[in-house]
């Protein structure tokens, strides 16, 4: 019991003349303690003697215990388990460590600050920061730091893998803030992206990582083996990170994330005043830029490459998603090289035969129609299953103005391939806007739809779209291109028909 607590017992009970079990009501104590702070006059009561500790299991053990730490003081506790376990000990391992706590505390450690000269050292790691959903995708997001050891200058960026690639990228972009240049030495921990094996002082590299050193000129330098202090600025500025950027930070996308990032980095981490230089990381760094080599001018390719084979349908895994390749590829063998915005493949003589955006959701197709041009006009039946299959995917409506064509005694396949020349002739809005007047008339057929979009284009004096005629290169008419919607320019002007046809925004006098 504390002296505030017996003094405000007897205060309640000696000046304001409370009982002891309304005194124990108010402060929701028992009534013992209460009782213990009025017998006691002359302070607080002390507490009660600590009841001995019974026998343990350990006790006959202890006397080999200490006759081997005096012989072997750094004998591991789980050999000395298997020791007592031998002589008929019989209990847990969670006892013996106790013990060992107690008879051979761990020593402090000393440490020796060092501070480098300007542009000799840089120190890098990576730091797992949780997850980030990505459309229908939870990835792992990780943080990638680089500090400048003399004046603490940090470059950062968040990464969706800790992959060799992701890795030796980020080192690209940190070179690229910092100017184009590179420090001489950079301090890694002992990460499987910089050291395959490790005995002692004798160190095996990741043989690409090496390749990337000897391109931008640095000497890595590895930690000690369990020895992360010997980074610690690098492991303080991921601290730094965790306590002044993550904390309580609302993020809405990864792409916000990243700007976040860019403009914490500039405004708060790299000019504010530094606990340990006591100067902005900035102000140090125009001394120190100036002591870093300039990298090469040209970039380490650091895409990930892979060697793949397109299966039956023409698509190539890659990270929990597939990408389509020409169909006559089936079956070959590919190399894939994935940047982090595009996937690009190509085959055994080094042509480009498929681009692709990178996508960073999961069990996602993403296909080029123009893949599939061959092998839709081999296979009847496969280009017309192709062609209901993106017939549906244009409108939420499509199903049911199928479902209308198909009770019709009309041929499916023909007025579908004139519902996609419509679309190309006129646009995909002004078809679509045709088919949702259509379908509560029951207007099932490509003629309903084209004469619905003469109506209209003849009601605002609107002309017939010219084909584009190519005599030279005609294969260019052939590029499958996104439709843009230009309905998203509609928000500007208010439309408003004359009525002798013309069109103006409201709000203009005739």
């Amino acid at each position: 019991m504390d002296s505030e607590l017996w003094a405000t017992i007897r205060r309640l009970h000696l000046v304001d003349r409370l009982s002891k079990s309304a005194i124990a009501r108010r402060l929701h104590i028992h009534r013992k303690r209460v009782r213990r702070a009025l017998a006691s006059t002359d302070g607080p009561p002390k507490s009660a003697t600590p009841r001995p500790p019974g026998p343990s299991k350990l006790d006959p053990f202890k006397p080999y215990l200490a006759e081997r730490l005096t012989t072997y003081p750094e004998l591991p506790g789980t050999s000395l388990f298997r020791e007592i376990k031998g002589r008929g000990y019989a209990g847990g391992l969670a006892i013996l460590w106790d013990h060992l706590r107690a008879i051979r505390p761990a020593a402090p450690k000393a440490f020796l600050r060092l501070e480098t000269q300007p542009g000799e050292f840089a120190q890098v790691d990576w730091a797992n920061v949780g997850t980030i959903t990505i459309g229908n995708a939870k990835r792992k997001l990780s943080c990638f730091v680089m500090v400048l050891s003399y004046s603490r200058m940090m470059y950062l960026e968040f990464t969706l893998s800790q992959c060799l690639e992701d890795f030796l990228q980020a080192h690209v972009n940190a070179f690229d803030f910092f100017g184009g240049v590179v420090p001489f030495k950079i301090n890694y921990d002992n990460l499987k992206t910089v050291v395959l094996a490790r005995v002692g002082k004798d160190i095996r590299f990741h043989p690409r990582f090496h390749a990337f050193a000897g391109f931008y000129v640095f000497d890595p330098v590895p930690c000690n083996v369990r020895a992360a202090w010997e980074k610690g600025k690098v492991e303080s500025g991921i601290k730094f990170v965790r306590s002044s950027f993550l904390a309580g930070r609302e993020i809405l996308s990864f792409a916000d994330l990243q700007k976040q990032a860019v403009l914490w980095r500039d405004t708060v981490a790299n000019v504010r005043l530094h606990g340990t230089t006591h100067e902005r990381p900035i102000d140090r760094f125009e001394l120190e830029k100036h002591q870093l080599h300039p990298a090469p001018s040209a970039e380490f390719d650091t895409s990930v490459l892979r060697t793949v084979v397109p299966t039956r349908q023409a698509l190539v895994p890659f990270e929990a998603n597939r990408y389509s390749v020409p169909c006559a590829l089936v079956g070959k063998t590919l190399t894939l090289k994935a940047a982090p915005h595009r996937i690009e493949l190509y085959d055994d003589a080094g042509r480009l035969v498929a681009d692709h955006l990178r996508c960073y959701e999961k069990y996602r197709v993403i296909e080029v129609p123009a893949h599939y041009a061959g092998l839709l006009a081999q296979r009847k039946k496969a280009k017309a299953a192709k062609t209901v299959e993106v017939f549906l995917t244009l409108a939420p409506e499509c199903q049911a103005y199928l479902k209308g064509l198909v009770a019709t005694e009309l041929h499916v396949p023909t007025h579908l391939d004139k519902v996609f020349e419509l679309i190309h002739r006129y646009g995909k809005p002004e078809v679509m806007s045709a088919l949702l007047h259509a379908l509560p008339y029951n207007a099932f057929g490509a003629h309903y739809l084209e004469r619905i979009i003469h109506q209209r284009r003849a009601a605002q004096n609107i002309p017939e779209p010219q084909p584009l005629v190519l005599t030279k290169k005609p294969e260019l008419a052939r590029i499958v291109v996104e439709d843009t919607d230009l309905a998203l320019y509609d928000r500007f002007f208010d439309r408003d028909i004359h009525p002798e046809g013309d069109v103006r925004p409201n709000g203009d006098i005739p």
